[in-house]
């Protein structure tokens, strides 16, 4: 089994097509989650406006037994909507809102540290057993890199997560100054904590891609470490292989080949007497 058939699964599959199939998969993945994400966004949506509802005529019960008690009525209905902690719950920023978007970064980041090796050993530059340590070397690297995506999410949903706590503190100041049978309306702030969660999700892949520092994967030292794994080889000298255009005498442009540019690792040569 070729090399191409460990890296991509399998039986001689053709690996653009293994990847044009991961792709339509995970965009497929991602509709379904949009549209489960606008499902329970509505079913939020009915169960505040049902709140409200009971709200009010309990409000309306309590301010016909005591002229004070809309104030306490109304801070009571904040707590129910918008409880200790409920920037965290379903229909709001949970923790594992990202987890979905860092795991396809992660793989994409990974797809582009696996080309730099396969484009090495296409060019003639190592050799398979050099690549399977330059490989080992991005699994080592997998966890900082994951770690890395983990600090941006968090970045982003705590910010998200401060502004609806920051929406619903304005609602209960409002709320602990209303005067003697004064209404309150819930309204303004339902709304805007379902505005801003809505425009939260609409640019968050986008916010997210924003804040990656560039490649995750360190490919830089990866030739030196293939080239060390290899030991000594007795290679025919490819000039073509050396300057990056591989082997046989043919070329190869910068469309073909996305790595062209840059520099080869030199192998390390030993004299048969």
């Amino acid at each position: 089994m070729s090399w191409l058939s460990n890296l991509f699964g399998g039986g001689g599959e053709d690996p653009e097509a293994v990847r044009q199939r991961q792709a339509e998969a995970a965009r497929v993945a991602a509709l379904q989650a949009q549209e489960a994400q606008k499902q329970q966004m509505q079913m939020q949506i009915d169960y505040l406006n049902q709140v409200r509802a009971d709200d009010a005529r309990k409000e309306a019960e309590l301010a016909a037994k005591d002229p004070t008690a809309t104030r306490t009525a109304a801070l009571q209905g904040i707590n129910t909507r918008y409880g200790p902690g409920f920037e965290t719950g379903a229909g709001y920023i949970p923790d594992t809102y990202d987890d979905e978007l860092a795991n396809t970064i992660y793989g994409e980041q990974r797809s582009k540290a696996d080309d730099y090796i396969s484009n090495l050993i296409k060019r003639n530059v190592i050799t398979d057993t050099g690549a399977a340590a330059a490989r080992k070397d991005l699994d080592t690297q997998g966890a900082k890199v994951r770690t890395s995506l983990q600090g941006i999410g968090d970045t982003l949903l705590g910010q998200e997560r401060s502004k609806l706590g920051g929406i619903v503190d304005t609602g209960r100041q409002r709320a602990s100054t209303l005067g003697v049978n004064e209404a309150f309306d819930f309204s303004p702030y339902d709304t805007q904590v379902q505005s801003s969660l809505t425009d939260f999700g609409s640019k968050f892949g986008d916010s997210f891609r924003a804040n990656l520092p560039g490649d995750l994967f360190d490919t830089s030292h990866l030739g030196s470490i293939a080239g060390g794994a290899q030991g000594a080889q007795n290679l025919a000298f490819d000039p073509n292989a050396l300057a990056g255009l591989g082997t046989g005498g043919g070329s190869t442009t910068d469309e073909d080949d996305p790595y062209a540019g840059q520099k080869p690792v030199q192998k390390r040569t030993s004299t048969v007497f």
